[in-house]
Protein backbone atom coordinates (compact mmCIF):
# COMPACT_ATOMS: atom_id res chain seq x y z
CA UNK A 1 0.00 0.00 0.00
CA UNK A 2 1.15 3.55 -0.69
CA UNK A 3 0.01 6.09 1.87
CA UNK A 4 0.38 9.70 0.80
CA UNK A 5 0.10 12.39 3.45
CA UNK A 6 -1.20 15.75 2.21
CA UNK A 7 -0.46 18.47 4.73
CA UNK A 8 -2.54 21.55 5.41
CA UNK A 9 -2.15 25.22 4.53
CA UNK A 10 1.25 26.61 5.59
CA UNK A 11 2.21 23.24 7.06
CA UNK A 12 4.72 20.73 5.72
CA UNK A 13 5.39 17.04 5.09
CA UNK A 14 7.40 17.06 8.34
CA UNK A 15 4.39 18.05 10.47
CA UNK A 16 3.47 16.05 13.55
CA UNK A 17 0.75 14.05 11.73
CA UNK A 18 3.15 13.33 8.88
CA UNK A 19 5.77 12.01 11.33
CA UNK A 20 3.19 9.88 13.15
CA UNK A 21 2.01 8.36 9.86
CA UNK A 22 5.58 7.56 8.79
CA UNK A 23 6.30 5.93 12.16
CA UNK A 24 3.04 3.93 12.13
CA UNK A 25 3.08 2.71 8.52
CA UNK A 26 6.64 3.14 7.27
CA UNK A 27 7.69 -0.44 8.06
CA UNK A 28 4.83 -2.11 6.19
CA UNK A 29 3.81 0.44 3.56
CA UNK A 30 5.39 3.13 1.45
CA UNK A 31 4.65 6.55 2.91
CA UNK A 32 4.95 9.61 0.70
CA UNK A 33 4.45 13.25 1.62
CA UNK A 34 4.87 15.86 -1.10
CA UNK A 35 5.40 19.52 -0.22
CA UNK A 36 2.22 21.34 -1.24
CA UNK A 37 3.23 24.90 -0.41
CA UNK A 38 2.55 26.08 -3.93
CA UNK A 39 -0.30 27.68 -5.84
CA UNK A 40 -3.24 25.27 -6.31
CA UNK A 41 -2.66 24.78 -10.05
CA UNK A 42 0.89 23.66 -9.34
CA UNK A 43 -0.35 21.43 -6.49
CA UNK A 44 -2.48 19.58 -9.07
CA UNK A 45 0.63 18.78 -11.11
CA UNK A 46 2.62 17.80 -8.00
CA UNK A 47 -0.12 15.39 -6.92
CA UNK A 48 -0.59 13.82 -10.35
CA UNK A 49 3.19 13.35 -10.69
CA UNK A 50 3.38 11.84 -7.19
CA UNK A 51 0.84 9.12 -8.02
CA UNK A 52 1.75 8.47 -11.64
CA UNK A 53 3.46 5.15 -10.77
CA UNK A 54 0.81 3.92 -8.28
CA UNK A 55 -2.23 1.76 -8.93
CA UNK A 56 -5.18 3.71 -7.38
CA UNK A 57 -6.35 0.47 -5.72
CA UNK A 58 -3.08 0.46 -3.75
CA UNK A 59 -3.16 4.14 -2.76
CA UNK A 60 -4.66 5.86 0.24
CA UNK A 61 -4.43 9.62 0.67
CA UNK A 62 -4.41 11.08 4.18
CA UNK A 63 -5.26 14.76 3.89
CA UNK A 64 -5.34 17.27 6.72
CA UNK A 65 -7.31 20.53 6.42
CA UNK A 66 -6.42 21.98 2.99
CA UNK A 67 -4.74 18.63 2.32
CA UNK A 68 -8.17 17.05 2.83
CA UNK A 69 -9.60 19.32 0.15
CA UNK A 70 -6.76 18.32 -2.19
CA UNK A 71 -7.23 14.64 -1.24
CA UNK A 72 -10.90 14.81 -2.21
CA UNK A 73 -10.00 16.30 -5.59
CA UNK A 74 -7.37 13.62 -6.27
CA UNK A 75 -9.48 10.71 -4.94
CA UNK A 76 -12.34 11.68 -7.24
CA UNK A 77 -9.96 12.13 -10.16
CA UNK A 78 -8.20 8.74 -9.90
CA UNK A 79 -10.49 6.60 -7.71
CA UNK A 80 -8.30 5.88 -4.67
CA UNK A 81 -9.17 5.82 -0.95
CA UNK A 82 -8.88 8.93 1.22
CA UNK A 83 -8.74 9.60 4.93
CA UNK A 84 -9.70 13.20 5.63
CA UNK A 85 -8.66 14.98 8.84
CA UNK A 86 -10.76 18.11 9.46
CA UNK A 87 -10.96 18.72 5.70
CA UNK A 88 -11.36 22.20 4.30
CA UNK A 89 -14.55 22.40 2.26
CA UNK A 90 -14.39 26.01 1.04
CA UNK A 91 -10.71 26.99 1.11
CA UNK A 92 -11.30 29.75 -1.44
CA UNK A 93 -13.22 31.59 1.31
CA UNK A 94 -10.34 31.24 3.80
CA UNK A 95 -7.36 31.91 1.53
CA UNK A 96 -8.43 35.48 0.79
CA UNK A 97 -7.73 36.27 4.47
CA UNK A 98 -4.06 35.32 3.98
CA UNK A 99 -3.03 37.28 0.88
CA UNK A 100 0.62 38.20 0.73
CA UNK A 101 3.73 36.52 2.07
CA UNK A 102 2.95 33.92 4.76
CA UNK A 103 5.33 31.94 6.94
CA UNK A 104 5.18 28.15 6.68
CA UNK A 105 4.79 26.78 10.21
CA UNK A 106 7.94 25.53 11.95
CA UNK A 107 10.21 26.56 9.07
CA UNK A 108 12.07 29.62 7.87
CA UNK A 109 10.26 29.34 4.52
CA UNK A 110 7.42 31.44 3.16
CA UNK A 111 4.71 31.22 0.54
CA UNK A 112 3.21 34.14 -1.32
CA UNK A 113 -0.56 33.75 -1.33
CA UNK A 114 -1.99 35.44 -4.42
CA UNK A 115 -5.57 36.45 -5.27
CA UNK A 116 -5.69 33.86 -8.07
CA UNK A 117 -5.43 31.06 -5.47
CA UNK A 118 -9.13 31.62 -4.74
CA UNK A 119 -10.19 30.93 -8.34
CA UNK A 120 -7.80 27.98 -8.67
CA UNK A 121 -9.18 26.37 -5.51
CA UNK A 122 -12.75 26.92 -6.61
CA UNK A 123 -11.94 25.12 -9.87
CA UNK A 124 -10.75 22.08 -7.85
CA UNK A 125 -13.94 21.79 -5.80
CA UNK A 126 -15.62 18.39 -6.21
CA UNK A 127 -18.27 16.47 -4.34
CA UNK A 128 -17.48 12.98 -3.02
CA UNK A 129 -19.13 10.46 -5.34
CA UNK A 130 -17.23 7.35 -4.29
CA UNK A 131 -18.43 7.64 -0.69
CA UNK A 132 -17.21 4.19 0.40
CA UNK A 133 -13.64 5.25 -0.30
CA UNK A 134 -13.64 7.98 2.36
CA UNK A 135 -13.05 7.99 6.09
CA UNK A 136 -13.57 11.44 7.61
CA UNK A 137 -12.38 12.58 11.05
CA UNK A 138 -14.05 15.75 12.38
CA UNK A 139 -13.04 17.61 15.52
CA UNK A 140 -16.01 19.20 17.25
CA UNK A 141 -13.85 21.93 18.79
CA UNK A 142 -12.11 22.89 15.54
CA UNK A 143 -11.00 26.49 16.02
CA UNK A 144 -10.00 26.95 12.35
CA UNK A 145 -12.79 25.44 10.24
CA UNK A 146 -16.51 24.91 10.79
CA UNK A 147 -16.68 21.13 11.14
CA UNK A 148 -20.41 21.17 10.36
CA UNK A 149 -19.62 22.09 6.74
CA UNK A 150 -17.48 18.96 6.34
CA UNK A 151 -20.04 16.85 8.20
CA UNK A 152 -22.64 17.94 5.65
CA UNK A 153 -20.41 17.60 2.57
CA UNK A 154 -19.29 14.09 3.56
CA UNK A 155 -22.63 13.02 5.10
CA UNK A 156 -22.78 9.80 3.06
CA UNK A 157 -19.20 8.87 4.00
CA UNK A 158 -17.98 7.10 7.11
CA UNK A 159 -17.32 9.75 9.76
CA UNK A 160 -15.63 9.75 13.14
CA UNK A 161 -16.48 12.65 15.44
CA UNK A 162 -13.62 13.63 17.72
CA UNK A 163 -15.63 15.20 20.53
CA UNK A 164 -13.91 18.22 22.04
CA UNK A 165 -10.84 17.86 19.84
CA UNK A 166 -9.22 20.76 17.96
CA UNK A 167 -8.09 21.40 14.39
CA UNK A 168 -4.64 19.94 15.00
CA UNK A 169 -6.19 16.73 16.39
CA UNK A 170 -4.52 16.27 19.74
CA UNK A 171 -3.44 12.67 20.27
CA UNK A 172 -3.71 11.92 16.56
CA UNK A 173 -2.14 8.52 17.22
CA UNK A 174 -5.49 7.45 18.74
CA UNK A 175 -6.93 7.64 15.21
CA UNK A 176 -4.43 5.11 13.86
CA UNK A 177 -6.39 1.89 14.63
CA UNK A 178 -9.40 3.20 12.70
CA UNK A 179 -7.16 4.36 9.83
CA UNK A 180 -5.42 0.95 9.77
CA UNK A 181 -8.75 -0.86 9.64
CA UNK A 182 -9.91 1.38 6.79
CA UNK A 183 -6.68 0.82 4.83
CA UNK A 184 -6.84 -2.95 5.12
CA UNK A 185 -10.48 -3.47 4.12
Amino acid sequence: MVIMYLHGFRSSPASKKGRILREAFGRTDEVRAPDLNEEPEKVQRILMDAVRDVNPCELCLVGSSLGGFYATWLAEKIGCKAVLLNPATQPWEVVKNYLGVQTIYNTDRTIEVKPEFEKQMLAMSVEPTRVGRYLVFLSTNDEVLDWHLAQKKYAACEQVLLAGNNHQIEHFEQCLPKITSFLRK
